[in-house]
């Protein structure tokens, strides 16, 4: 009788379980295929109230494209759960508009909010015979403390071909007397980008600013029933694959277009540049260098958006400081996306191995900071010249710069060069020296960045005479590395050699030769 009570009760424990399981996996199955559930783009920890007071329960997991689903099966939309505001704005918080003029709510009233709002529409759910969200006292089923589906996603933006969709397209419509739909997203002309950075966004986040606006848009235009419109699930924006899908596609009609057209800006194609000097200083104390030419409308088309280099803004002062345009460790700097530019296969061959940094010369400097004869023309340039007095002297300057790589006469390269110095088991090495230098020049022959900078023919051998004059004949690497083993830092012959060779290899990403394969660079001797 004992064993059929225990049985008894098992059964029932065990049925109940299944349910709970049931309804659970019920509940998941509103995952559908938005993506890897381990890491999904849409996964919110709703930990609102942790502001005010500690949690009781551990933050809620909530899945949001997995409700705008259910949401959108049922024929409803975003307006169940997002209120607007008076402007017609989509609120980002759940049933409520928070801001100017509204109450603030405590603890209890935000906790009444999201479980009456969340469980009375899974009730609701369930009775139109629909999939649905946990009930009445299954608190685990959103309060995980060690939840199994976590946030992961991609970092959105903005970039120029994004962008061009937007201004170039018919569903969005132009400004009242323009040619331009600009104003539909950037409400102040002139200040086109204001509206992530202005006072009166004061205590939103940028997150905020752009779903706000972003989203509404999109939102409205599918209620329209428009021929094309924006997402509104996070996977849209946020989801690694749908991020890729959108680039292809971009790639694809860029392909058929052949450049991406410039933002209606009127942008200058050329400006000259110089560091922020204090209040009332002459312009050339500033770095005692000369301004420098730069070319607005190239480098345009080699970021993917313009706040590559305006981090805080294209309406905002450009930081022209010497240590913003010279921080090493920073992209938005021209030294800094120089650097990663180098960074290359073509150019990592050679840049790798360079020497650490020296102190810069005016030599070196010059290249860049060549606008102005001398201190006085610096000083009348910069001090009394109009804007399109400058943006002529810059693309004057622009225009100056060597399109291609300085290279040294094809018959001064040695065709080959024996490598037996040290040759014991091997035969001298018979480098194709020739063949090696044409490759690494026509790697870098659409490169203006190294047309610029490698003024000198000679410039090329630097790359593995590292430490010797820039010269067509360059001293040996045993006047160096005579020693076998590392002196002074310097490594011996035999290591400088392969280290110089195979580090070139790696970085170029060049499969052959392989490092272990030292037949291929010199024979095995017979004896």
């Amino acid at each position: 009788m004992a064993n059929g009570k225990r049985m008894l009760r098992m059964t029932v424990i065990a049925i109940a379980l299944v349910g709970v399981l049931g309804f659970q996996l019920e509940a998941m199955g509103m995952l559908d295929s938005v993506g890897d559930t381990a890491g999904r783009p849409d996964v919110i920890m709703i930990d609102t109230i942790a502001q005010l007071e500690e949690l009781e329960q551990s933050a809620a997991v909530f899945m949001h494209d997995a409700h705008t689903k259910a949401l959108k099966d049922q024929g409803m939309s975003c307006e169940s759960c997002h209120k607007t505001d008076a402007k017609g704005t989509m609120a980002l918080t759940f049933n409520r508009v928070e801001g100017e003029n509204q109450p603030e709510l405590s603890a209890s009233e935000l906790k009444d909010i999201y479980h009456n709002g969340c469980i009375s529409c899974h009730v609701k759910t369930a009775d139109k015979g629909f999939k649905t969200g946990p009930m009445v006292g299954e608190c685990r089923s959103c309060h995980q403390a060690a939840p199994e589906v976590q946030a992961d996603r991609f970092e959105a933006g903005m970039d120029n071909a994004l962008h061009f969709t937007h201004w170039d397209s018919k569903i969005i419509p132009a400004d009242a007397g323009e040619q331009t739909n600009c104003g539909s997203c950037h409400k102040k002309k002139g200040e086109e980008d204001g509206w992530r950075f202005a006072a009166a966004n004061a205590g939103k986040s940028t997150q905020e600013i752009f779903h706000n606006q972003c989203v509404t848009c999109h939102q409205t235009l599918i209620e329209k029933k428009a021929e094309r419109s924006g997402p509104v699930q996070c996977a849209g924006c946020h989801g690694e694959k749908e991020v890729a899908a959108r680039k292809m596609e971009e790639g694809k009609s860029l392909k058929t277009m052949g450049a991406l057209p410039r933002l209606p800006r009127k942008q200058p194609d050329a400006v000259l540049m110089m560091a922020k000097v204090e209040e009332g200083a002459a312009p050339e104390k500033a770095t005692g260098m000369a301004p420098v030419a730069f070319n607005h409308k190239f480098h345009e088309g080699v970021v993917d958006t313009c706040t590559a280099c305006h981090v805080d803004g294209v309406n905002a002062p450009l930081d022209t400081s010497y240590e913003a345009m010279h921080d090493l460790t920073s992209e938005s700097s021209c030294i800094g996306c120089h650097a990663k530019a180098q960074e290359k296969p073509q150019c990592a061959g050679c840049h790798e191995q360079r020497p650490a940094a020296k102190a810069t010369s005016d030599a070196s400097c010059v290249t860049c900071h060549n606008a102005g004869v001398n201190a006085a023309d610096t000083v009348k340039l910069m001090a009394s010249a109009s804007k399109e007095e400058k943006a002529a002297e810059a693309a004057l300057l622009i225009a100056a710069r060597p399109a291609t790589q300085a290279m040294v006469a094809v018959e001064d390269i040695p065709e080959f060069v024996n490598i037996g110095a040290i040759s014991k088991k091997f035969e001298p090495s018979k480098m194709p020296h020739r063949k090696i230098i044409l490759s690494m020049v026509k790697g870098m022959e659409d490169s203006p960045l190294a047309a610029t900078f490698h003024a000198a023919p000679e410039a090329v051998c630097a790359g593995c005479h590292h430490n010797s004059p820039a010269s067509i004949t360059p001293p040996k690497c045993a006047s160096c590395h005579a020693d076998p083993f590392v002196t002074d830092g310097k490594p011996g012959l035999k290591a400088a050699y392969h280290g110089q060779c195979m580090t070139c290899h790696t970085e170029m990403k060049l499969d052959k030769p392989a490092a272990t394969n030292c037949v291929a660079c010199h024979e095995k001797k017979a004896n």
